[in-house]
C-alpha cells in the first residue's frame, strides 16, 4: 500500500491517499482481514471492483489509527459512504489508480480525486457556471480543481438534488501548488460556506473539505 499521504488533517480526522498497485484477489484478502464478515457486492467491471475494494480497505486502515471502534461503511441513498457509528463520518474518492480516503469523528468531510487530462476541460461548460469559467479561461489544472471541489462540496452535502452550476459556487483564487479557496452549497432551503482545501501533482488534483457537522 504505497501511501503518498497519511496525514492528520483536524481534529481526529485523518486523510489518506494510496496509489493501488494490488490484485482484487490481494485487496479482498485484505479487506476480509479488517472485517472478516464483509459484504463485498459483484460488480461487472473489475475496475470498479478493485476501487471499491481499496478505498474501504484504505478508510478502514485510517480508522484503525485513530482508535475508532470497530464499524462499518454502508451506502446511503445518495450514493457515498456512510459508518454504521453515526459519530463517525467518512469520504472516499478514486481516480484512475488513485485511492483516497478522508475520515473524521469530529468533522463532515468531503474528499475528491481527478486525474488531469482533457475531459474536464472539455466538459467545463456543462458544470461550471459564466464567473467560473471566466475565472479558469486558460488554465486546464484549474478546470480540474474546480471540477474536483465541486463534487467535494456535493459529497459533503450529502444530497443528489444539486445542480453544480447553480447550486456548488466557487470563488476565483491564485491557483498555488497547494492551499485554499472558498466555496458555498445554495438551495431554496441551505446557504453554507466551506473552506476548500487543495493540492495539486503531477497527474491529478486532490480537494477536500473538513466542515463542523
Amino acid at each position: 500500500m504505497p501511501l503518498i499521504q497519511h496525514k492528520p488533517i483536524a481534529s481526529a480526522s485523518l486523510l489518506g491517499l494510496w496509489q493501488v498497485e494490488e490484485t482484487i484477489e490481494e485487496l479482498r484478502a485484505q479487506l476480509l482481514c479488517l472485517r472478516p464478515n464483509h459484504e463485498i457486492p459483484a460488480f461487472k467491471p473489475e475496475s470498479r471492483t478493485k476501487e471499491w475494494l481499496a478505498a474501504r480497505v484504505l478508510a478502514y486502515g485510517l480508522l484503525e489509527k485513530l482508535s475508532a471502534p470497530e464499524m462499518y461503511l454502508q451506502t446511503q441513498e445518495s450514493g457515498g459512504p456512510v459508518c454504521t457509528d453515526a459519530a463517525w463520518h467518512v469520504s472516499l474518492t478514486h481516480s484512475g489508480p488513485w485511492v483516497g480516503a478522508l475520515v473524521s469523528r469530529m468533522h463532515q468531510v468531503g474528499i475528491d480525486i481527478e486525474m488531469i487530462g482533457n475531459k474536464a476541460p472539455r466538459l467545463a461548460p456543462r458544470f461550471l457556471n459564466e464567473e467560473e469559467l471566466a475565472a479558469s479561461a486558460e488554465d486546464p489544472e484549474k478546470v480540474h480543481l474546480y471540477w474536483s471541489a465541486k463534487e467535494t462540496l456535493y459529497k459533503v452535502y450529502r444530497n443528489r438534488r444539486l445542480d453544480f452550476q447553480e447550486n456548488l459556487l466557487l470563488q476565483d483564487f491564485e491557483r498555488k501548488p497547494a492551499g485554499t479557496f472558498a466555496g458555498r452549497v445554495v438551495t431554496d432551503a441551505f446557504d453554507q460556506n466551506y473552506e476548500v482545501h487543495y493540492e495539486t501533482h503531477p497527474n491529478f488534483v486532490l480537494t477536500y473539505v473538513v466542515a463542523p457537522r
